[in-house]
């Protein structure tokens, strides 16, 4: 019970500050971004992201000393790795603790409840970048 307390509370301290910052954290070494099969799903993995530098750096000191904490801009987050993640049938882990425990959650999910706690004026600079980027798809297509 008190598990799953922690993971909510991870999870929510997670949303509220990447909306502030508008920053993500992973961990990233030579094959990629840090993942781990999933705590209650079997045959999902489990990529994991956290609000901190500092709370990355709990996990890769504890689980993957040989990576290094990346950040990573939240319109790339929302955009592109959890598009990529939903196409790929992995789930999501939100600011997960030392011994890799969180809550794991749909990426379709969690860009919908960052979306929906984003501000107008980002919300409004996320859809030009959107536009600009496809824009210039188009062009080179």
């Amino acid at each position: 019970m008190r598990e799953q307390a922690a993971s909510a509370e991870g999870h929510e301290r997670f949303v509220s500050r990447v909306v502030e910052s508008e920053e993500v954290w992973s961990l990233r070494g030579e094959n990629g971004a840090a993942w781990c099969p999933s705590n209650y799903t079997e045959d999902r993995p489990v990529l994991m992201f956290w609000s901190d530098r500092a709370y990355a750096e709990r996990s890769r000191k504890t689980h993957f000393p040989d990576y290094k904490a990346d950040p990573i801009p939240l319109f790339d987050f929302l955009f592109r790795w959890l598009s990529g993640t939903a196409n790929d049938g992995v789930l999501v882990g939100t600011n997960w603790t030392g011994q890799l425990v969180g809550l794991e959650i749909e990426p379709d999910g969690l860009k919908a409840e960052i979306l929906g706690r984003l501000p107008g004026d980002v919300i409004g600079r996320y859809r030009e970048q959107l536009a600009a980027g496809l824009e210039q798809q188009q062009r080179s297509e």
